[in-house]
């Protein structure tokens, strides 16, 4: 049995707009394509847990973290976005889910948090 995903929090690894207001005019995240990867299964590692102890995430992306465990472990990204978009999600942001999910992907994908599958 794998350890579940907690609810984000943050922890100072980065600045973000919902920690600094100010900082929403300089964060550097890329425009979503417009037609892009939302057919694309993402899956939450079985040791996403032990990871996310070993390498500290911000508040954001620990949210889409534990929507994906809350989805049952693995969802379209579509399904994720929609999830994240949600009224009673984790995900405090000025921007939209989908904006978020296109910065942090590549960083999940990259230290083994999630991958993607059909």
């Amino acid at each position: 049995m794998t350890k579940k995903i907690s609810s984000p929090k943050s922890n100072g690894a980065t600045v973000t707009p919902t920690v600094d207001p100010k900082s929403v005019a300089r964060c550097g995240i890329p425009a979503p394509a417009p037609k892009g990867r939302n057919n694309i299964k993402l899956k939450l590692a079985k040791n996403a847990a032990e990871l996310l102890e070993a390498n500290p995430l911000p508040a954001q992306a620990q949210a889409i973290l534990f929507v994906l465990d809350q989805l049952g472990g693995s969802a379209k990204q579509s399904e994720l976005i929609e999830a994240l978009d949600a009224d009673e999600s984790p995900l405090a942001t000025v921007q939209g889910a989908t904006r978020i999910v296109t910065f942090y992907r590549k960083k999940l994908l990259e230290v083994g948090f999630i991958t993607t599958g059909v």
